[in-house]
């Protein structure tokens, strides 16, 4: 679909709503990363590392070398402590070695999670390791958490522009269940691979599209996709109208979306 894959060294959006697959996808794009001899990273700020761990076992042998940096703030203390920036108290970790368990809550510490603490450690992260893919999981909880207090246009200009500068092919997930929202972030990212989901006759249908694709000709038409054990399962033979109508080789149980749905 992108013909030829991602511009290296630019960031780019997965937008969808939630469970349509883009944890899933951003980490197909890293384990890719790995099977070609790549250090790639994901930053996590929603799904714990462990929890994302076990979720993914599927994604095959290279997984468990993708390495993973747990940005997700520790549960607030109600006593005034000292708050620790999360580089300061973290490392990064490549997923063989995350443990299973989750942290006990004695474990905690007072973490403080900021965008300038983020880019910090990026930076030194890239330059010490020479990460070529990195995932940021996800940009809709970094501005929520950890750009609080900041201008919502000039905390996305700022970043986007910062992973530009780092050098890295990036992917950012979003949640964002509407395509026809604006958001700086879209305006400003090279490009954004979005996942659709419907509802229809009690089963679900999901399509993926690319949205926009700068510098390069790409498949603009959406095709179905299952989510499996292994990753995303994209049908290239069919293709899913904006009118919700399959095109092509419908697959056995396929359910037409209804007209008029969203895409």
């Amino acid at each position: 679909m992108l013909e030829g894959g991602l511009i290296a060294r630019r960031p780019y959006l997965v937008a969808g709503a939630a469970g349509t697959g883009k944890t899933t996808l951003a980490l197909e794009f890293l384990c890719d990363g790995a099977r070609r001899g790549e250090r790639c990273l994901l930053v996590t700020l929603e799904e714990p590392p462990n929890e994302c761990r076990y979720n993914h076992r599927g994604l095959g042998p290279e997984f468990v070398r993708v390495e993973v940096f747990d940005a997700i703030p520790d549960v607030m203390h109600y006593e005034h402590v000292p708050f620790n920036d999360v580089s300061m108290v973290r490392t990064v970790l490549p997923f063989g070695r995350v443990p299973w368990l989750i942290r006990r809550t004695p474990e905690l510490t007072a973490v403080e999670v900021t965008a300038t603490g983020l880019e910090q450690m990026l930076r030194t992260e890239v330059q010490r390791s020479g990460y070529s893919r990195l995932v940021i999981d996800s940009l809709t909880a970094m501005q929520y958490f950890c750009m609080k207090g900041m201008d919502e246009m000039a905390g996305a200009q700022t970043f986007l522009r910062f992973l530009s500068d780092l050098d890295v092919t990036t992917l950012l997930t979003v949640e964002s269940p509407s395509d026809e929202e604006t958001s700086t972030e879209r305006m400003l990212a090279r490009g954004e691979i979005r996942l659709f989901r419907w509802e229809h006759g009690g089963m679900t249908v999901r399509a993926i599209g690319i949205e926009k694709f700068r510098g390069s000709a790409h498949d603009a038409r959406l095709h179905p996709y299952r989510i499996g054990p292994t990753g995303l399962d994209i049908d290239l033979a069919l293709t899913v109208s904006r009118r919700g109508r399959f095109k092509g080789r419908r697959p056995q149980g396929a359910v037409v979306p209804p007209p008029g749905a969203p895409a």
